[in-house]
């Protein structure tokens, strides 16, 4: 009996802790889901948000690049209604259509300006609908424009046609046509027309000297990001529903489940954030302290051998000068590994210019000649009669592609010679630099244009190489709309760099 006692005693104590900790996991449980829906609908409205956001960047990258592809001298030559009949005006709708065309999300691209006589109204200067304005109104079906894609010719409605000079009447009522003018941006609200929910993106088309002369307007659907937006609400709701069953079986297991994953991610959080802080700090300090450093030690041996120190017996003075070569060698790679961090990361900026490629071309031999005739290479410069004018940054054209295309081929130049030449074909200008070097196996062809892309063969011949001097240079020549390749038949048969750029 007493055994039957102390055992009552010793199982009601355990009963109520029992009774307690299904109480404690009932309401964990509760509140587990309770904290689960909410997480998921803040988690939920913040993938929306990202969404919405990134809906709104793609345009402003649509109407941006676009605005950029106008020439402003072709819609000055646009001006009124008979202007339709000018090459300027099929150039522009053309331009306008393959950009329109290339984005079946795209339902309307146009150009507007102020009025020259109210600058508070606006007024169209082309779009993307037809290069004939009338093509609907001619009575001919075979020339017709069906914009909203509906099936039904609506030549007063939704598949009106512009003319230049036409009133833009509604502008008045969109502030953002007004607002563009200082810059690229998007309308604050999506709203209902005969395509459906439209998103419109404006960007500024400027002249030569950087003035806004009109806008361009980018009315692209958002179908398909509701489409986005609902199939992106199903497995929240699937998972919450999912999650409220699983927590009512297991509700005391999923909890310490989810408490050790909270404190694991947490932690891998933590330990990322100050893994990304050591290394924005190392880049910091490489391009605050060790830049500097090697700078300034080169400007010391530099200094050895200007005699600012007096006269310095032969073998210091050699010694300054291998050491010079050395800590010029540091700076550039230095400076090669920020370069591509930054290219990576879109913080470059241009400032592009008109400037004489061929000037720029013949300065950077005249540096190099004498470091090619040392290997015993020869280095030559053969360029057609004629301008050479291009737009760019002529620094970064300068470092990046020219003498980096330069160096190279004599690097890999054991003994020969490199021809550079220069030409021009209609609006190209095309570049090369061709060598009877090492050459370029299949291999490290694939490689050549990649981030820290060294070939197996080109570091047995310039152990130097960070591998990002062709991946900069690729990034600069395409920043200023050109294009870069590279040919060789093969290891020990040379190899040619060619670059080609749109003229000024």
């Amino acid at each position: 009996m007493n055994g039957l006692s102390n055992n009552f005693y010793h199982m009601e104590p355990q009963t109520k802790k029992l009774r307690t900790l299904v109480w404690a996991g009932s309401f964990i449980a509760l509140a587990a889901v309770v904290f689960a829906i909410v997480a998921s609908v803040v988690l939920y409205e913040h993938t929306i948000n990202l969404l919405t956001d990134n809906l709104r960047q793609r345009l402003l990258s649509i109407s941006t690049t676009q605005a950029a592809n106008i020439n402003a001298e072709s819609l000055e030559a646009l001006q009124v209604e008979a202007d339709w009949i000018k090459p300027e005006w099929a150039d522009v709708v053309s331009r306008l259509k393959k950009a329109k065309n290339a984005n079946p999300n795209i339902v309307f691209m146009y150009i507007f300006r102020h009025d020259k006589d109210d600058p508070t109204q606006m007024e169209f200067v082309a779009d993307a609908g037809s290069i004939d304005p009338y093509a609907n109104l001619d009575g001919n079906p075979n020339n017709d424009v069906d914009a909203n894609g509906d099936g039904i010719i609506e030549p007063d409605g939704a598949d009106k046609l512009q003319w230049p000079g036409q009133d833009y009447t509604e502008a008045i009522d969109i502030p953002e046509s007004f607002e563009a003018y200082n810059g690229p941006l998007t309308a604050a609200e999506l709203y209902e027309d005969s395509y459906g929910q439209v998103l419109t993106g404006y960007a500024p088309i400027e002249d030569a000297n950087g003035n806004t002369v009109a806008v361009l307007a980018t009315d692209i659907k958002a179908d398909d990001f509701f489409t986005v937006t609902r199939q992106t609400l199903y497995p929240f709701v699937i998972f919450i529903v999912f999650l409220t069953l699983i927590i009512a079986v297991l509700a005391i297991a999923l909890i310490y489940i989810w408490e050790r994953r909270a404190e694991m991610l947490a932690q891998l959080s933590r330990e990322l954030e100050i893994a990304n802080r050591q290394q924005e700090n190392l880049l910091a300090f490489i391009s605050h302290e060790v830049k500097g450093y090697l700078a300034k030690s080169a400007a010391s041996y530099a200094g050895i051998l200007q005699g600012d120190y007096g006269n310095i017996p032969e073998p210091l003075m050699k010694m300054a000068d291998g050491g010079l070569i050395d800590m010029r060698k540091g700076v550039d790679m230095v400076g090669d590994i920020l370069d591509a961090s930054n290219l990576r990361r879109g913080t470059v900026s241009y400032d592009k210019r008109e400037f004489d490629l061929k000037k720029s071309i013949e300065e950077v031999i005249h540096d190099l000649k004498a470091i090619a005739q040392k290997k015993g290479v020869t280095l030559e410069f053969a360029a057609s009669a004629g301008a050479y004018l291009m737009r760019g940054d002529e620094a970064k054209m300068r470092r990046h592609v020219i003498r980096n295309l330069v160096e190279n081929s004599i690097h890999y130049t054991p003994s020969g010679s490199i021809t550079v030449s220069l030409s021009r074909n209609a609006d190209m200008i095309h570049f090369s630099v061709k060598d009877t070097g090492v050459g370029i196996t299949k291999e490290d062809m694939q490689n050549l244009f990649t981030e820290g892309g060294r070939g197996k063969e080109s570091t047995k011949v310039n152990v130097d190489s960070t591998g990002y001097g062709l991946f900069i240079a690729k990034q600069v020549t395409e920043a200023h709309d050109g294009r870069i390749s590279a040919d060789s038949k093969g290891k020990g048969k040379g190899s040619e760099f060619v670059v080609e750029f749109p003229a000024a």
